[in-house]
């Protein structure tokens, strides 16, 4: 159940980077996007992105972050010696930020993510549920 979780993970990364890649913006979304894109924030450093720029940053960061993880989980699922205990901690703390990225999902109602999340859930909850405690 861990490494399900670790592998749904990084299928979710992978999902949303396609998602993310294959959007084909209809003419008002396009307006939005010009808008974006023209809209400037200077942040220091000599950097003046772009809000688009800055959307474009926070989708790849999900993608890299979720699959960061999901490689972190196997590698610490894969390694010899990990203990049970090791192995239901990392599981407490996925299934916490997991619960989180649900709970953001559900305010701002975008159902790929929640539905995703949720699924990833339940296989943490189900680990943590059956994991022995030493």
């Amino acid at each position: 159940l861990f490494s399900t979780a670790a592998i749904l993970m990084i299928v979710d990364a992978a999902a949303h980077m396609a998602g993310f890649l294959a959007s084909q913006p209809d003419a008002k979304e396009q307006v939005v996007l010009t808008a974006m894109n023209n809209l400037r924030q200077p942040l220091g450093l000599g950097m003046n992105p772009s809000m688009l720029d800055m959307f474009n940053a926070l989708n790849a960061v999900v993608c890299i972050t979720f699959a960061g993880l999901g490689i972190l989980s196997l590698v610490v699922a894969g390694t010899a010696g990990t203990t049970a205990r090791l192995l239901r901690n990392v599981s407490l703390a996925n299934a916490a930020w997991v619960a989180a990225y649900i709970a953001v999902s559900a305010i701002y109602q975008i159902p790929p993510p929640l539905i995703m999340g949720t699924v990833l859930e339940i296989f943490l909850v189900l680990h943590l549920a059956t994991a022995r405690r030493n």
